[in-house]
């Protein structure tokens, strides 16, 4: 019987991954059929499912765990010391929010950050058992000479992320975006003193605590695209640290490894791992609220859900998608407590813990958002589908109605991953984010995190990338939108791991093969699979120089040739309607940039406004005609062109010799 069964696995598990690999092909032909690739893909999804349900068998439903009944009196061990350490942390962060909202614009607020940290150390000091601390510190100190390989692995792919993302910055990718540069112009903001408060919002409705970050790094390092950047790759390391132990706790040794190899070499976490923008820093924030909360909560330790909540309130300082992190964490509690008889009772306390420190470290940009509340929803008002009747007009312009615009929303949102690729110049790869085999892979995953929907750690998964796929993708304009979808990077990374890992445990079950066959086979296939990522990163798109926009090549080139002419230069930029001066790449490049941009025309030389220094003129290929205008005036002087990648003229520039 159990010989039967087994065949039976293994033949369903063929037929499986053959349906999945005709649906991938499907995806992946040039006149491929997306509802092709749907129901080959549910169709092996169905058969996979009943090879699982041939492995498996008849379990019995487990058992609910019962906690342990805890006070909030007793989190604080009875101190009343640490209740009005609690409560001065809180009265701390009400006073920085207080005080940074009505000091002037000009003011100096390094003050109030400090205060501010100390609260948010307070409010995590005043719940952690300092007694069992030493005892704690042994502990985890031994379990680490225990698995000292373990630990080794662990630095060696948190090394190789970082060098995948660190490596070359200042050219990788080839120019500095619009965006980017114009969170660099914040952060030189704060270097000069014009940009004071860390708790209000700048650029586009961002948080300015970012700018803070980077304006450390250019501090340190120099103002250099580098430096701008280094953040960005910075943060690589403690995310997949924090990711493979969120893996390792949720779904064991195995899956924790694939997880973090598969991350340190996946092409789109690479990426955005080497720009400059704050959109990487939401996996940080969400494995770390979820690894620690979750933690604290079910080893009972305060101070691990105290954690949770500093991560849950750091993430506001970031990328639009914090938001979610805290519902993301409410889903996980939600699974937890279905299993669990009693549940909220018993965690109630640390939940209000995780909820005071995440108070304590977000209140100050909290009053921000309610003493301007249109801050806090601006992005969202910009881009929602929802918002500005901006459904309406989609319909109106495309003749379709509204429910057929949201079902293909968010089939683009959904299938970003396997069939349609990023249209934004954030990235723009011309692949879907997922490679052939790891698209597969993924669908695996999905599908039996989908069949234990009901487990808490893959409930999880399911519900953490639903949500970034309909409020990052679906409900947003033009989707797939990579730079809106990184939050799903984690639980994209799991469940391609949990595919792998399941493939290989259910055909070694059917094929009588040792588990050690299994780990090595998969280990095989991920490690192919990761370095096929890195490989078209770096040998493939990184050449293709699609990254920015043709705009964005013309603002870097002329960024770094202005500022080759180091001060005393005027510039006249011939470059309306199509691109201005104000271009944040270029001041940002050219930090002592002068000039104008000639926004008519030239027909008559003594039109030109006059120069503050030594002038020169840079003309876009559509206005170079203008060029002889300027010789009537100066008729002597240095003719140059600068040529793109693609061997096409950028900008025509012209130094007059007189």
């Amino acid at each position: 019987m159990v010989c039967r069964r087994r065949r039976a696995t293994l033949a369903l598990l063929a037929l499986s991954l053959g349906l999945a690999t005709l649906a991938q092909c499907a995806f992946a032909r040039p006149d491929g059929s997306v509802w092709d690739g749907l129901t080959l893909y549910l169709a092996g999804g169905g058969v996979l499912a009943m090879a699982l349900a041939h492995r498996e068998g008849r379990t019995a439903s487990p058992t609910a765990e019962r906690g342990i009944l805890a006070r909030f009196w007793d989190v604080l061990h009875h101190s009343r010391l640490r209740a009005a350490g609690l409560m001065l942390a809180v009265a701390g962060s009400g006073y920085v929010a207080a005080v940074a909202l009505a000091r002037p614009v000009d003011a100096s607020r390094w003050d109030l950050m400090l205060i501010w940290a100390g609260a948010v150390v307070l409010s995590v000091g005043a719940v952690v058992s300092w007694r069992s601390l030493p005892t704690r510190w042994r502990e985890a100190w031994a379990a680490l000479r225990r698995h000292l390989g373990e630990v080794a692995l662990v630095a060696v792919l948190a090394v190789a992320a970082f060098l995948l993302r660190a490596a070359h910055l200042d050219t990788i990718p080839y120019v500095l975006s619009g965006d980017e540069a114009s969170m660099g112009l914040e952060a030189l903001g704060v270097l000069e003193g014009t940009r004071t408060n860390p708790f209000s919002t700048g650029w586009l409705s961002h948080p300015t605590l970012f700018f803070f970050l980077q304006a450390a790094s250019l501090r340190l390092f120099g103002v250099s695209v580098a430096a701008l950047r280094l953040p960005s790759a910075l943060v690589a390391v403690p995310t997949l640290v924090l990711l493979y132990g969120l893996a390792r706790r949720s779904f064991g040794r195995w899956v924790a490894v694939l997880s973090a190899l598969f991350f340190a070499g996946y092409h789109y976490a690479i990426h955005y791992g080497r720009i400059a923008l704050n959109n990487t820093w939401d996996p940080f924030f969400a494995l770390g609220a979820l690894y620690c909360g979750l933690r604290g909560v079910d080893e009972r330790r305060p101070g691990l859900a105290a954690l949770g909540g500093v991560f849950v309130g750091m993430a506001w300082y970031f990328y639009m998608g914090a938001p979610l992190i805290p519902v993301v964490l409410l889903v996980a509690l939600v699974l937890r407590a279905r299993r669990v008889a009693g549940f909220w009772r018993h965690v109630a306390p640390l939940l209000l813990v995780m909820a005071l420190c995440a108070l304590v470290t977000a209140l100050p940009l909290l009053a921000h958002f309610r003493a301007a509340p249109q801050t806090l929803t601006a992005r969202w008002t910009l881009t929602s589908m929802l918002a500005n009747d901006a459904l309406a007009t989609e319909a109106q312009r495309t003749g379709r109605t509204p429910l057929g615009i949201m079902v293909t929303q968010f089939l683009k949102a959904a299938l970003a991953f396997h069939y349609y690729p990023d249209p934004t110049f954030h990235y723009r790869p011309g692949v879907p984010l997922l490679g052939f085999t790891a698209g597969i892979l993924f669908a695996v995953g999905f599908v039996i995190a989908v069949r234990r929907l009901r487990e808490p750690a893959y409930g999880l998964l399911v519900c953490w990338f639903a949500l970034v796929i309909v409020f990052g993708g679906a409900l947003l304009e033009n989707p797939p939108s990579s730079a809106r979808l990184v939050l799903a990077i984690p639980p994209v990374v799991m469940m391609v791991a949990i595919g792998s890992a399941e493939v290989a445990s259910l055909a070694s079950w059917a094929l009588r093969r040792s588990r050690v066959e299994a780990v090595a086979a998969s280990l095989v296939v991920v490690a192919l699979m990761t370095w096929q990522s890195a490989f078209f990163y770096v040998a493939r798109y990184t050449p293709s120089h699609v990254y920015g926009g043709a705009n964005t090549e013309v603002a870097h080139r002329l960024g770094l040739y202005l500022r080759s002419l180091g001060p005393g230069h005027y510039c006249y930029f011939f470059g309306a309607p199509r691109i201005y001066l104000g271009f944040a790449t270029i001041p940002f490049l050219a930090r002592d940039l002068r000039g104008t941009d000639v926004m008519e025309p030239l027909s008559d030389p003594a039109h030109l406004p006059p120069a503050n220094g030594t002038p020169v003129f840079v003309l876009l290929p559509e206005r170079s005609a203008e060029l002889e205008v300027v010789r009537q005036r100066y008729p002597l002087g240095y003719l140059r062109e600068f040529r793109g990648t693609s061997g096409t003229i950028l900008f025509t520039t012209y130094e007059p010799l007189e």
